[in-house]
């Protein structure tokens, strides 16, 4: 497949990802986060792992990390972070390959999984272990760990997490969203004119989202 069709593949699973996702206070009061991790070894064909020691490492945790990627992918997450028997699972990508990119996205998936398991605690310690200024990655983990801290009835850091995540994202597909759930929880608190002030911004930045 060719490196433009996957990037484009990657984009409509992240857009996907994103039209399921829902505020902390919606009705049904059920995570979904919008997040999408890319496929790892995508990611690591960028990084540009220069030496011949590190390279055969990476790319064992790459492969590692690509059987978990399957099981996230089909909503079964305890697989996904414990293995198969066969394959290891996102806990294991971690504990035995640190310091690579592989094991640095396996901190994305992790949490993202304890997330779907409502276990927020654990998600928060994984997602804040995520290191990465991917434009696609890492403002959307940056918007799965602000509804983390919005279930933790932290919502002042949740917001802050979500606008930045806005911020950093700054496209039509993640940007309106995170605007969107911000402005919940500004309502939430009672704060009526900053809510506002984002519903407007929404308006007027991404007029042709469905937020708008």
């Amino acid at each position: 497949m060719a490196k433009q069709e996957i990037k484009q593949e990657q984009l409509l699973n992240v857009e996907e990802a994103v039209s399921r996702s829902e505020a902390f206070i919606n009705k049904n009061g059920k995570i979904i986060s919008a997040v999408i991790i890319a496929v790892a070894v995508l990611i690591l064909a960028g990084v540009g792992i220069s030496t011949y020691v590190i390279k055969p490492r990476e790319q064992k945790a790459a492969e590692a990390l690509f059987a978990g990627e399957k099981y996230f992918r089909n909503g079964d997450y305890e697989t996904a972070l414990n293995g198969d028997g066969v394959n290891a699972g996102f806990l294991q990508v971690i504990e035995e390959n640190g310091g690579t990119d592989a094991a640095n996205l396996a901190y994305a998936y992790a949490g993202i999984c304890y997330a779907q398991q409502q276990n927020f605690d654990e998600a928060i310690n994984y997602l804040e272990k995520y290191n990465g200024n991917d434009k696609i990655v890492s403002p959307m983990v940056k918007y799965a760990l602000g509804n983390c801290y919005a279930y933790k009835e932290n919502i002042d850091k949740a917001i802050k997490l979500v606008l930045e995540a806005a911020e950093e994202a700054n496209n039509i597909t993640v940007s309106p969203k995170c605007l969107f759930d911000a402005a919940a929880m500004y309502e939430k608190q009672g704060k009526a004119d900053k809510a506002i002030e984002l519903y407007n911004r929404i308006k007027n930045e991404y007029p042709q989202a469905p937020e708008a």
